[in-house]
């Protein structure tokens, strides 16, 4: 039996007396001959052989406390699912976190082929007012926070860098004076990010992961994510990414893949395989979305989720064999996912919304950041805020609720959406299986793993 990794998600308990059981979040996965437990509570993965896995029913009290300690046996009297529905509502009515996006302005210099989210959405900015309510919500907020987390996002979010530079100062001051922890990251085209400009983002404004997209090599790349004026992008950004690196900033590249620009991404990540940048950027890929004005022709060229999830797969395995990234399995959502009472995403004029990808929508505003009154919530609201997954049969049987949190959801409660699939279940759910195998498989090649 391989012990491939240990519990790394759930706070160990030291070993009670009584008796053990296997636990439910146990997920067997078949691996050739033998058989992967993946528990999704605590990350624990075991490889062990058909023989071995009956006999863990019998085995002997020094085996048993190793797999306690392990993460794969749990005390026998624990109702696991209790414990997690439990759980994951009180991660839901946590008060001591504010996960905060904030639209700085609805406005971008590029004319991306895929994206007409701002044609509808006028040009607005982040309002004074906005401003002023955001630093009035934080310091009554304050006094209960252990976390707080800014995503400054967009449009292009460094059109609004003055904004940046007027709350993160605020922002460091009140966590500072109340001890609270403090990270900032952003999504940006990456264009002005100068080294003027990415000094100031990560000396001055704490800004220190940026989530930047790149569609492919430049000859693509530019044709895909051009400016207005049609001038391409890809030398200027690409050269701006050595700007952050220098500062210790940490830079993901996501790669948005279509049927157009696929066959592109080999060469891309050979690109950068052979580049300064190897090992020091992470990448990720993500497909096409759709958005309710996108037209026929941009829709036929994007993939199903299952579709995508074979592609994404191919991509990974390319990109580990040139040395680019380590394969990894499926990490778990914050308990209470985005139904966390801090979780909000703030528009340009201080409205409320509880999901990115509803922002500009009036009928998904749960109200104003600069609203002390307790005023009546939207049904929907209400709804929304009362979801989990206990309540949905589906969920309530399935192993997975420790990863995902039940999925998306407005996708299940609702069928408008801006974006996203038509069921709760996240798109990584389509090769989930095949993403633990390819970590089990590296970590038996490469012997890093304990027998027991």
């Amino acid at each position: 039996m391989k012990i491939i990794r240990r519990n790394v998600w759930q706070t160990e308990q030291s070993l009670r007396d009584g008796g053990k059981k296997w636990s439910f979040w146990n997920d067997l996965i078949p691996y050739n001959d033998e058989i992967i437990s993946f528990n999704t509570r605590s990350g624990a993965i075991l490889l062990l052989n058909k023989d071995e896995l009956n006999e863990l029913k019998n085995v002997e009290s020094q085996r048993i406390s190793q797999l306690y300690e392990i993460g794969v046996f749990v005390d026998a009297e624990c109702d696991e699912l209790a414990k997690w529905s439990k759980d994951y509502c009180q991660g839901k009515n946590d008060n001591t976190i504010v996960d905060m996006t904030i639209q700085l302005t609805q406005q971008c210099q590029f004319q991306c082929v895929y994206c007409f989210e701002g044609e509808e959405k006028g040009n607005h900015v982040l309002t004074d007012k906005a401003s002023l309510d955001i630093r009035h919500y934080i310091e009554r907020r304050a006094p209960e926070l252990k976390v707080l987390h800014i995503t400054w996002f967009g449009g292009e979010p460094l059109l609004g860098i003055n904004r940046i530079r007027e709350l993160s100062p605020f922002f460091l001051d009140i966590c500072k004076k109340y001890g609270i922890r403090y990270y900032a990251d952003m999504t940006t085209n990456g264009y002005t990010l100068t080294p003027t400009n990415s000094k100031i983002l990560f000396d001055e404004c704490q800004v220190k992961r940026f989530i930047i997209t790149i569609d492919g090599t430049k000859n693509v790349h530019d044709v895909r994510r051009p400016l207005r004026n049609g001038k391409g992008t890809f030398d200027i950004i690409w050269n701006n990414i050595s700007n952050l690196l220098n500062l210790g900033a940490t830079v993901t590249i996501r790669m948005t893949i279509d049927k157009s620009n696929v066959d592109d991404v080999r060469p891309f990540i050979d690109y950068i395989a052979r580049s300064e940048y190897a090992r020091k950027v992470h990448i990720i890929f993500t497909k096409t979305f759709a958005v309710d004005s996108t037209p026929d022709n941009i829709r036929k060229q994007i993939y199903t989720d299952n579709e995508f999830s074979k592609i994404e797969m191919d991509l990974i395995e390319y990109a580990h064999k040139v040395g680019l990234l380590d394969f990894r399995t499926p990490r778990p959502t914050p308990l209470g996912g985005c139904l966390r009472k801090g979780d909000m995403a703030i528009g340009t004029d201080g409205e409320i919304y509880k999901c990115n990808s509803t922002m500009g929508s009036p009928e998904w505003i749960t109200g104003y950041v600069g609203d002390t009154n307790n005023k009546e919530e939207p049904d929907w609201y209400k709804a929304w805020l009362s979801w989990e997954p206990a309540k949905r049969a589906k969920c309530k049987i399935c192993k997975l609720q420790p990863l995902c949190n039940g999925g998306c959801p407005h996708n299940t409660l609702f069928s408008s959406k801006m974006h996203g699939s038509e069921v709760p279940c996240p798109d990584w759910i389509q090769n989930y299986k095949e993403k633990v195998i390819r970590f089990v498989k590296d970590a038996v090649t490469n012997k890093a793993y304990e027998e027991i």
